[in-house]
């Protein structure tokens, strides 16, 4: 469970904790996990939300080349993907309801002052090679 927080100078990728689809996904441990996360941000903003993380992965803009927002087409959840210029991806599923098209612009908006590309995808963004990168880069 992570929140994706684009600060002033830096994104930062706030994980929480980890859910497996069998024991977190499966048994509704997602929407019990965003109620927690919507709680702390209520009573202590950011702030509280980085507190409260198990880990937190810091991209400065300039370290950022890109992020792609896939829709998840008919099958899947929208998911949001965070190019670093080096090393693996970080890539986040958006299980919350997200109008896709607005926070592409948004983030279209925010990159055009931050200094990275943001491109918009129409598909699910499963691509095993990559996942298991990201396992292998603890990411």
């Amino acid at each position: 469970m992570a929140d994706v927080l684009f600060a002033d100078r830096a994104v930062l990728a706030v994980e929480y904790e980890l859910l497996t689809p069998l024991f977190g996904v499966a048994r509704g441990g997602v929407p019990r996990a965003g109620e927690r996360a919507r709680e702390v941000y209520r009573r202590e903003g950011p702030a509280g939300l980085l507190a409260a993380a198990d880990r937190v992965h810091r991209l400065p803009y300039p370290g950022l080349d890109g992020v792609r927002v896939y829709d998840g087409s008919a099958i899947g959840r929208p998911k949001i993907a965070l190019d670093a210029s080096e090393g693996a991806p970080y890539a986040y599923r958006v299980h919350a309801p997200v109008d896709v098209p607005a926070l592409t612009v948004a983030l279209e908006d925010l990159g055009a002052r931050r200094g990275f590309q943001v491109s918009s995808l129409s598909r699910v963004g499963f691509r095993p090679l990559a996942s298991l990168r990201r396992f292998l880069a603890d990411r």
